[in-house]
């Protein structure tokens, strides 16, 4: 008896130890120079035939500390709210629990309130899933009369609309190098 339970226990902890797949986002900025918006889609999934429960940190730029507000974490393969730990003033973390062979899409919003003439979003800690990513889409938005000084990824395309200009980055098989950061 004693036998199977340990071999129950050591077989969940691998089922437990199991990661889920990073493999797509979809970022929308709104920028205006006091504060940045994020406004997030991000594709997990679970390639394995057993459950997965994944524990994902959401890192924030580290000057932002306290300035990160109007956090959502919304499951929309779910239909619901996701709850989260705030992990002191650099990111967040949450559990995601996957069926087998399941895919969940997330929606994460937040705004940061700006102190400098730049906006950092963290893109480099996809290093950490070991892949790169297969899709990844970003936009930003800003009023037509701000001016971007520096992009650390030049924009694949822009154009202006009503009072509005967008930028537009198309990534495929993305391994990023450095963040994504606006300089204005």
């Amino acid at each position: 008896m004693r036998k199977v339970i340990g071999l129950l226990l050591l077989l969940s902890s691998f089922a437990f130890g199991q990661r889920a797949d990073f493999f797509k986002e979809d970022i929308t900025f709104h920028l205006d120079g006091i504060y940045l918006h994020v406004e997030g889609y991000y594709w997990f999934a679970n390639h394995s035939d057993k459950p997965v429960h994944s524990d994902i940190y959401y890192p924030f730029p580290i000057h932002a500390g306290d300035q990160i507000d109007s956090i959502r974490v919304y499951n929309i393969s779910a239909g619901r709210e996701t709850g989260f730990q705030k992990e002191d003033k650099f990111g967040l973390s949450f559990m995601l629990h996957f069926a087998a062979l399941d895919t969940i899409l997330l929606q994460i919003k937040y705004r940061q309130k700006l102190k400098a003439d730049s906006a950092v979003y963290i893109l480099q800690t996809t290093r950490g899933w070991g892949k790169p990513l297969n899709d990844a889409e970003f936009k930003l938005i800003t009023p037509a009369s701000f001016q971007i000084k520096k992009f650390s990824y030049p924009p694949d395309a822009s154009f202006e609309l009503e009072k509005l200009k967008i930028y537009h980055w198309k990534k495929e098989n993305f391994m990023p190098a450095e963040d994504m950061i606006f300089t204005f």
